[in-house]
């Protein structure tokens, strides 16, 4: 079940404009970059990292809310 609900996530997460699929599947590496290794990968200054992924989480939990996976799926 739980690997059905990532495979859907990362699915929604590929639907995603190409800017915040990098950036999602950036951060979601582990360890977690900082943000300066984040900036430096996608060229994006690091002061518009954490607002541009505010953004882009909004669009993947209204995609995935529209879909219906939960995190208990």
């Amino acid at each position: 079940m739980v690997g059905e609900r990532d495979e859907l996530l990362w699915a929604a997460v590929d639907g995603l404009p190409d800017r915040c699929r990098q950036l999602l599947r950036v951060l979601a590496a582990d360890p977690p970059p900082s943000y300066e290794e984040v900036g430096a990968a996608l060229a994006m200054p690091v002061g518009s990292i954490g607002p541009t992924r505010g953004r882009c989480l909004q669009r993947l939990r209204a995609f995935v809310g529209d879909t219906g996976v939960t995190a208990g799926s």
